[in-house]
């Protein structure tokens, strides 16, 4: 999902980098992006666990909790690295040929 995203943007992105931004802000921006995606999804996925687990078992105990802190991190980090690769291997093309695909 993070790829086509990157991949449906590079017009945007290109525009971005023609008009001074570095490479370097911009798999920041891609990076964070992909950081925010994850935290939520994390989130989601964490409390839907939890909640699951409350209902099936009764209780939430201090190990589900940590079990779910660590899910959203690992989610986190994860959305973070997939976001940046396809971030860099769109940073190869050049801008012109970007900006005539639109």
């Amino acid at each position: 999902m993070l790829y086509l995203n990157i991949r449906d943007r590079s017009a945007e992105l290109a525009t971005l980098r023609a008009t001074g931004w570095t490479a370097g802000a911009l798999a920041r921006l891609v990076a964070a992006e992909g950081f925010g995606i994850g935290v939520l999804g994390g989130l989601a996925g964490a409390g839907l666990g939890l909640g699951g687990a409350a209902w099936l078992v009764g209780s939430v105990t201090l190990g589900l909790l940590w079990t779910a802190a660590v899910a959203v991190v690992a989610g986190a980090l994860i959305a973070t690295v997939a976001a940046i690769v396809p971030a860099l291997l769109l940073q190869r093309l050049p801008t012109a040929q970007l900006l005539a695909e639109e």
